[in-house]
């Protein structure tokens, strides 16, 4: 276990962050001195993988967890892959697909570790990680104890799952390694992608769809290295059709998706490209020009600058739909 002391917070919107203590863990024999010093301190703690999917305050008075679990490995008999929480999560997807493992390949260059994928249950274009893990082992570190949780257990849900803002620290995450080979093809941007290019849907292998999911994310999301961003900002909103309001806009200028028998799911992007022209202007964040759903930065903002402007958004989104918008990073209090 390696502490440091006022360590930089790394996050994917490059705001200026600090915490109290930043604490490394790479081995479970870690875990019983953590627990000493947890108690010691008693402070606020924040576990951190990438730092992609957070909005880190300028000071954080906690510590920050960081585990460095970095192995992958393959079931005797291949029905699981186990990957540490440190991996990186295109990296992961990469190896999937070179070992024939599917249902990744649609998830493909989601920024962010393999330990942070089932504690915001990720997606993308038709898929989500919860259909893919069968347990995740972690530590308690308020019980002291280490635990592997089943799907069940994790409690997942859109977007969420019962990890998150939990005493739970991902350590590897066992992923099925044997599903039936049946790429999902049925999301609208891979549909019209296919067609644009003359893809013949029965010559798409594991490496081709991974490829198609790579080249449309990057053509309307960006480089997080280059543009500061935390990919989505906002949830899809999911709410009862009768209560989206109808008096400034039509439901047909909406993307809307059956949910449940009482519920649709509306696309958040399309509501912020509606109202977009009534956003204020803001010195250091921005929305990015090829997708709405993505808040931006130069570098120099702040968690409060990054906050009112999305608050901005959230006003106008609730004032022309009658809908709440629900921020989809964590926000670091």
């Amino acid at each position: 276990m390696i502490v440091k002391e006022n360590y930089p917070i790394e996050n994917s919107l490059k705001l200026k962050s600090k915490a109290k203590f930043f604490i490394e863990l790479s081995e479970e024999t870690d875990f019983n001195e953590l627990s000493l010093f947890l108690k010691k301190y008693e402070l606020p703690v924040l576990i951190l993988g990438e730092g992609t999917n957070l909005v880190p305050p300028i000071f954080f008075d906690g510590i920050i967890l960081k585990p460095l679990f970095p192995s992958i490995k393959l079931s005797l008999d291949n029905t699981l892959i186990s990957a540490g929480a440190s991996v990186n999560w295109h990296s992961f997807v990469t190896f999937c697909i070179k070992n024939n493992i599917n249902g990744f390949e649609n998830l493909s260059l989601i920024p962010g570790s393999v330990g942070a994928s089932p504690i915001q249950n990720i997606g993308a274009y038709g898929a989500d990680v919860s259909n893919l893990i069968e347990s995740v082992d972690c530590y308690d570190f308020v019980l002291n104890k280490l635990l592997k949780l089943t799907a069940a257990e994790c409690d997942f849900s859109y977007r969420h799952s019962g990890l998150k803002k939990s005493s739970l620290i991902v350590m590897k995450i066992n992923f099925y390694a044997n599903l039936p080979v049946e790429l999902n093809l049925e999301y609208k941007s891979i549909n019209l992608f296919i067609k644009e290019n003359n893809i013949n849907p029965n010559d798409i292998s594991l490496t081709k769809m991974s490829d198609i999911i790579c080249k449309i994310r990057t053509s309307v999301l960006p480089d997080p290295r280059i543009t500061p961003n935390a990919g989505s900002f906002f949830k899809n909103p999911i709410v009862e059709l009768d209560s989206i309001s109808t008096e400034f806009f039509n439901l047909e200028d909406l993307i809307i998706w059956e949910y449940s028998s009482t519920h649709v799911k509306v696309g958040a992007a399309k509501l912020i490209d509606l109202i977009k022209d009534k956003v204020q202007s803001f010195d250091n964040v921005d929305l990015y020009k090829n997708h709405s759903l993505v808040v931006t930065t130069n570098g120099n903002s702040s968690q409060d600058e990054v906050l009112s402007y999305a608050s901005n958004i959230q006003s106008l989104v609730k004032e022309n739909f009658n809908i709440d918008l629900y921020i989809e990073p964590t926000v670091v209090i």
